[in-house]
């Protein structure tokens, strides 16, 4: 079945009938990579829940075999916001995506040392897209466009329950506080780059609503802090799916 098949994304305007046409990268990728020829099989994603089992035709077509149910978009929804590091970024969206995040919000804030211009939107959905192939994830996280960190804590859905996260400073650690909030679905995570957040975006984020929290006593990277904190977030959600 598809779940035991290699993985490729595909948007959804190329499934056209009972096929899958490919472009010359995607032919390239089938035959040259994946080693696949005509009459093997793939699972195709289209990253809006969609699955499918393809055969691999003679011509830059993949058929269609099976069509599994399409599935809703995972709960809870969780939002990264995080300030664009030095180096790295490329690894927090593939663990971020691995890691089951739905919206990556690349920020410049007061200490980011980094150009918004100098950046690769283009890059990061690639990477997005290989990350989701990888770990099997049915839906493609969104990766917005960068912004400032003030106008993304100012603009960040009430809705949604929001925290930012800090170091060396007396807060509730991340887990317990979420094992403490009411039900949610919609979660968001603020992360500073390297330096941390400043003191004027900390003093807006809490006027604005959000909760400062504590990944624990270590002074972890800008990188390695969101992977810490939206797996402790898959923790909680998973626990309490469990319970109920």
């Amino acid at each position: 079945m598809a779940r035991e098949l290699r993985r490729l994304w595909m948007p959804p305007e190329q499934l056209q009938g009972d096929r899958w046409v490919l472009n010359p990268e995607q032919r390239h990728y089938l035959q040259r990579v994946l080693r696949l020829k005509p009459g093997d099989r793939c699972a195709v994603i289209n990253g809006q829940g969609g699955l499918w089992t393809a055969e691999l035709g003679d011509r830059d077509q993949l058929f269609v075999v099976e069509a599994a149910p399409v599935v809703p978009p995972p709960q809870p929804r969780l939002t990264l916001i995080q300030g664009l590091p030095k180096q790295g970024f490329d690894e927090v969206i593939r663990q971020a995506t691995e890691l089951g995040v739905t919206t990556i919000q690349p920020v410049i804030s007061d200490r980011s040392q980094v150009r918004a211009e100098a950046q690769k939107a283009d890059r990061w959905r690639k990477i997005a897209i290989e990350a989701s192939e990888q770990s099997e994830r049915l839906y493609l996280p969104t990766i917005a466009p960068i912004r400032s960190g003030a106008d993304a804590i100012a603009q960040t859905s009430k809705d949604s329950l929001r925290c930012i996260c800090l170091a060396r400073r007396s807060l509730p650690n991340l887990l317990p506080w979420l094992q403490a909030q009411p039900a949610w679905t919609d979660l968001t995570i603020a992360i500073g780059p390297e330096g941390g957040w400043s003191d004027a975006e900390i003093e807006q984020a809490i006027a604005a609503g959000w909760s400062p929290v504590s990944l624990g006593a270590s002074i972890l990277r800008a990188v390695t802090a969101p992977i810490v904190a939206l797996s402790l977030a898959q923790a909680v959600a998973a626990t309490r799916s469990l319970d109920n």
